[in-house]
């Protein structure tokens, strides 16, 4: 290490001197981890990644994992005068994806905080309300109360809630924390029915009590500036489980005193402090002044418990500064709290459970989960060399009160950690899908020096650290997760360091801000042999973290960016939706708030699917994949097509306020049934079909895995009964939704033969429908018979067969037999018209070129995606996230507003989300 050392040193210019192949970091490289430098980031749990603009007051917003950016409208007092504020230097997103928080500094004067509600698509935030902070009292960091109650997945598929995090704000929502440079606690709340925001204000440096009414007025109109030239450069703010209390962490800086830093005037008894005024002169009044240049980082972290509460009339704020926590480092770089929830209490364990006398004592109920502080620090020694780092963990746990002694905190160093030759660069509170109750860390480390080359060739990236996972509270490796390495591009290698970083919804990515760009990693998985994946029925880690993410309504971009690199396989990928099929069918059966659809649950695959086939460069396997996607697309839209003929019928009839929108969809309905009777008549003169005695299955060697005994595929070649159009016909719930759709055109059809059209545009719709079920060579109510005794035997197929199918998006080999007897009924049968099925009469009228027996381009031009129709492109259209397709779902346009139609309620449905399940964004993709 000396001589590398001595290279650093020498070397100012990194391979100036001697081109060896290696990059080599030095001191300055790492510096902006301790110059304070604000680089914010947030990812939403619609997988949306905001980031500030590197030089201007804007707000940005990328859609993960596309490209696209956005630009979040900026408060009106910034747009008034952008040059006097810069880039915002906090942002945080409320959990559940409807509320946006920034903090735009002031080059010379007050700072805004600004406030932003969602609307239906994700790319849409408007203004809610915005408001000065003073020089002194910036904002440093924010943390939302109030958050919903986090949903887990055991090994068996069953979802569970873990306890409320943070204080209870019943009457509140949002409810928005944040830590000033004024070390105050402001919290920003909004009432129900208030059109605008409440503020409260506590101090963090001294006891203090505060409570609605009695604050001063328009608080937030003139804001507290510092009480003295010590500033808080860092907070953490930490929220604890089954606890009404949070907890706040600072590092204080001291300044000169300058004109513009002098302390305030003001008595804080005046804003209904009832404690007594005459306190103790605390440490931040009596420090001296500094002189200019002699700028100290102190070397202490406060501490402060805040207690949020609610009597049943007004909302109140204690607060309580705790033991200081002193290291002589003076650069600390991070600090985070982390809390995991306490162990279920074993039910063997009580004494009330059994008579027996050897059991032990069940765990008090006044017991809470400790909450673990974790900082880093960086020591610079001389400025001549790559800095020291090193990480320390402290707990933080309330002691039950006892006859003679109140409840107090207890503060211990439970951990040490130094990493030498490598640097910390940052840090996040990890979770794990397979034990959510056990605290640990997620820590990015750097390496110092590296090759510019790969397996001797030249590459575009090169590793330069890598993730490791430490156990708390002793901040010991955990051998169970893997360590991904920090890719970087070579021209950066060493230098460019994060100095921001955001962890996915689903903690599955992690996005890294430096000072030149915004890069994506993966984060550490564990392994398969440390999963509790020990059992028959047990679901892999991924299919575990999906399982949450669709019971929570989370995006899950972030995994399925994991399921398409490289190193996942495809059986990895259907292992995984086998799991979460599994998933499904076992909250489904229990009933309860944790149910989620086999839709959504296809939704899942279709995203996952057309990425892989977005990132794959063979072409056969492009195709295939694209086949697979489309198919799930169809698969969601047959059944949305079902629950709008259900939603407009009623015992008279079908809306004839709606005609043409149901005429749209029977038109759809019929195309797609005509396409896979073309399939299967197709098929049917094929001589080479498996007989169900050929049917095997591979041998596996993992064959008490049951998702990979059903993942298999013939010994032969592909079959051509692989076809992901006829998984309609032989899994059962696909079956019954394709027989309920065509019961419904039928009917539909029946309907309108028999009734009086009113008015042209009903007689034109009417015609429109009779032309497309005459001319489709098909006859409705007799293929609908011949499905309804298909489904009597597809019924009866177990489910390790049919959750496989439907994770494949196409029959697996144990249907094929099954399939073939179907396609051989279809084909004798006289429902279908086969020269009218082929041949239609456009195709006469234009000639045979236009003659195929395929499905037309897949993204039709001009066609809704929701209602079917054709985009009239007279409003702002939206495009889905998740399959790409457009719609004018919640435009005024197709029904008049005064027409309070049952199809305008169906529409509603789609309003924040694709028949995929998809996000909306405004505008095309």
């Amino acid at each position: 290490m000396g001589m590398l050392g001595a290279d650093v040193n020498s070397s100012p210019v990194k391979g100036k001197a001697k081109d060896d192949g290696r990059w080599r970091s030095s001191w300055w490289d790492f510096h902006p981890l301790v110059e304070n430098i604000q680089r914010p980031v947030a990812w939403s749990t619609s997988s949306v990644i905001f980031t500030a603009h590197s030089s201007q007051p804007l707000l940005l917003g990328r859609l993960f994992p596309s490209s696209k950016q956005f630009v979040v409208p900026s408060p009106e007092p910034v747009l008034r005068s952008l040059p006097s504020f810069e880039p915002p230097s906090v942002i945080s997103v409320a959990p559940n994806d409807q509320w946006l928080f920034a903090f735009y500094p002031g080059l010379e004067g007050d700072g805004i905080a600004c406030l932003w509600k969602r609307g239906y698509q994700v790319d849409s935030w408007t203004v809610k309300e915005c408001w000065p902070m003073g020089p002194g009292a910036g904002v440093i960091t924010a943390a939302w109360a109030g958050v919903e109650r986090e949903w887990i997945t055991s090994s068996d598929g069953s979802c569970s809630r873990l306890p409320l995090c943070g204080p209870l704000t019943p009457v509140s929502s949002p409810t928005l924390l944040l830590v000033t440079q004024s070390h105050e606690l402001h919290v920003c709340y909004a009432r129900p029915y208030s059109p605008s925001l409440s503020f409260l204000c506590c101090s963090l440096v001294q006891p203090y009590f505060i409570t609605e009414g009695h604050s001063r007025a328009a608080f937030h109109d003139v804001p507290s500036g510092p009480k003295s030239s010590r500033l808080c450069i860092k907070a953490a703010i930490g929220l604890m489980y089954a606890d009404s209390s949070l907890l706040v962490a600072m590092r204080s800086r001291r300044y000169p005193t300058t004109d513009s830093l002098a302390p305030v005037t003001h008595n804080d008894s005046d804003l209904g402090l009832t404690l007594d005024a005459s306190h103790e002169v605390t440490s931040e009044e009596q420090s001296p002044p500094l002189d200019w240049g002699a700028l100290a980082e102190e070397q202490t972290i406060e501490l402060c418990e805040v207690k949020l509460r609610f009597d049943g009339s007004a909302i109140s704020l204690i607060s309580y500064p705790l033991t200081p926590i002193y290291h002589s480092s003076l650069h600390l770089t991070n600090l985070e709290f982390t809390c995991a929830p306490l162990p279920k209490p074993d039910p063997s364990a009580s004494p009330k459970s059994s008579p027996r006398k050897d059991k032990q004592p069940a765990r008090p109920i006044t017991d809470t989960a400790a909450i673990y502080l974790v900082v880093s620090f960086f020591d610079y020694d001389d400025y001549n060399s790559i800095p020291k780092s090193e990480m320390m963990s402290y707990s933080v746990s309330r002691i039950p009160p006892s006859p003679t002694v109140k409840s107090y905190w207890s503060i211990r160093h439970t951990g040490e950690r130094s990493f030498l030759p490598r640097v910390v660069l940052s840090f996040a509170p990890g979770w794990s899908p397979c034990n959510p109750r056990k605290s640990s860390i997620i820590v990015m480390l750097a390496d110092i020096a590296g090759s510019r080359s790969r397996g001797g060739s030249k590459a575009k990236e090169v590793p330069v650290g890598s993730f490791t996972v430490l156990q708390l509270p002793d901040l010991s490796d955990d051998e169970g997760w893997d360590r991904p390495r920090i890719m970087s591009p070579v021209s950066r290698a060493g230098m460019d360091w994060p100095v921001s970083i955001a962890m996915s919804v689903n903690r599955t990515l992690l996005c890294a801000v430096s000072m030149t760009r915004v890069s994506i990693h993966c984060l550490p998985r564990p392994y398969a042999s440390n999963a509790d994946l020990t059992g028959l029925g047990s679901l892999s880690p991924l299919a575990m973290t999906l399982t949450s993410a669709m019971v929570s309504r989370k995006s899950i971009a972030d995994v399925a960016h994991i399921l398409c690199t490289s190193s996942t396989s495809a059986e990895s990928v259907i292992e995984t939706f086998s799991g979460l099929l599994l998933a499904q069918e076992v909250n489904a059966r229990s009933g309860g708030a944790a149910s989620f659809t086999f839709m959504e649950v296809v939704g899942v695959e279709l995203e996952v699917y057309k990425a892989r086939a977005a990132s794959t460069t063979d072409e056969d396997v492009k195709e295939y994949l694209t086949s697979l996607w489309k198919n799930a697309h169809t698969v969601c839209s047959v059944a949305s097509t079902l629950s709008a003929f259900e939603s407009c019928k009623d015992e008279e009839g079908y809306d004839l306020d709606v005609v043409w929108q149901l005429v749209s969809l029977s038109e759809w309905a019929v195309t797609f049934l005509e396409n896979i009777m073309k399939e299967c008549l197709l098929l049917s003169d094929m001589t080479d079909i498996v007989s169900k005695e050929e049917i095997q299955l591979k041998p596996e060697p993992m064959d008490d895995n049951p998702f990979l005994l059903q993942s298999t595929t013939l010994v032969d070649a592909k079959s051509p009964f692989d076809n992901p159009a006829l998984l309609h016909l032989v899994h059962p719930l696909l079956l019954a939704n394709l027989i309920n759709m065509i019961s419904h055109v039928n009917q539909i059809y029946q309907w309108l033969n028999s009734v009086t059209a009113k008015g042209e545009s009903a007689q034109m719709a009417r015609d429109a429908l009779l032309d497309v079920v005459d001319y489709s060579g098909l006859n409705l109510e007799a293929l609908e018979d011949i499905f309804k005794n298909v489904l009597k035997e597809v019924s009866t197929m177990p489910g390790e067969q049919a959750r496989p199918s439907l994770a494949r998006c196409h029959p697996v080999p144990a249907q094929h037999y099954r399939l073939q007897t179907i396609i051989q009924t279809l084909s004798s049968s006289a429902a279908i018209n086969k020269p009218r099925l082929f041949i239609k009469p456009s195709d006469l009228v234009d000639g045979f070129t236009n003659l195929s027996v395929t499905t037309p381009s897949w993204k039709e031009q001009g066609r809704d995606v929701v209602t079917k129709g054709q985009l009239l492109r007279r409003g702002i259209g939206v495009t889905c996230l998740r399959c790409g397709q457009e719609s004018e779902v919640g435009g005024e346009l197709g029904v008049p507003v005064h027409v309070l139609s049952m199809w305008r309620s169906w529409e509603s449905m789609w309003m924040t989300r694709c028949v995929c399940g998809g996000s909306w964004v405004g505008g095309k993709m």
